[in-house]
């Protein structure tokens, strides 16, 4: 069985509107990580699908630089607004309303990319399913990014992200190690990517925080979002501030290989 922390019913969280209306508030991924992923497509046709889209933070910038983008995700919401987002009315970039497992596409795809989505698909359906629609060199990139600031902000918000954690599990597990357990990835290579300038506003960056699973506004309640919120801007009180926008940074990471099954 997969973890608990990485359970596929979590996924069906970010079907919740308030969490759509968060997820816009997330920093974008640093631009060198985009044109690194340009440059992992090898084969043509040069068609990519990203999986577990959310409202396009890789589908749209990724889209001016390939033949055909198809981004998939099981919330109509996220699409909605990736619709409505810059970019999103490409003429190439195709929004595909399904779950991954089932989806109906059109391989095949000279990159798959999946940002901050993976761990919520079931792997032993989807990894196999991804090596099938690959073009020969074509590679699956599982992305990341961290926005947690500095070392001295990430003590100060530790604590405050265990008290206020609507999933109160706490493992200490790696999805590629459980892939690659289950043969389900070759890994190739990893790189990371930033710093990169984050310049949210206080409202914007605790927006941003709401979009995530652990601190959705519908499963912590009321009264814990409030709190929460009181005690983000306690603990970013002396991050610097230029013209009312906190000064914090942005990095990503990928990793990158062949899905296996």
């Amino acid at each position: 069985m997969k973890p608990e922390l990485f359970s596929s019913e979590y996924g069906t969280w970010f079907q919740d509107p308030l969490v759509v209306a968060a997820y816009p508030a997330r920093p974008p991924y640093p631009p060198a990580l985009v044109e690194h992923l340009v440059g992992l497509i090898a084969d043509d046709p040069r068609a990519v699908l990203d999986v577990g889209c959310g409202p396009g933070d890789l589908a749209r910038p990724l889209a001016p630089h390939v033949e055909r983008l198809d981004a998939l995700d099981a919330s109509a919401g996220m699409l909605a607004a990736g619709r409505a987002a810059e970019g999103g009315d490409a003429p190439n970039l195709r929004w595909i309303h399904s779950r991954v497992e089932e989806a109906r596409l059109q391989p095949p795809y000279a990159l798959i990319t999946a940002g901050e989505s993976l761990h919520w698909f079931e792997w032993e359906l989807v990894m196999p399913r991804f090596a099938r629609m690959l073009t020969p060199n074509g590679v699956l990139a599982i992305v990341d990014r961290s926005w947690n600031g500095p070392p001295a902000l990430q003590e100060r918000l530790l604590p405050i992200f265990k008290r206020f954690a609507a999933v109160q599990t706490w493992q200490n597990v790696s999805l590629l190690d459980e892939l690659a357990r289950r043969q389900l990835f070759e890994l190739h290579a990893q790189a990371r990517f930033g710093p990169a300038p984050w310049r949210p506003t206080m409202d914007e960056y605790i927006l941003a925080r709401f979009s995530q699973r652990s601190f959705s506004r519908t499963h912590i309640g009321p009264g814990a979002t409030a709190a929460f919120a009181a005690a983000l801007r306690e603990a970013l009180a002396d991050v610097p501030m230029i013209d009312g926008r906190l000064q914090l940074e942005v990095s990503a990471g990928v990793s990158w290989g062949r899905p296996r099954g």
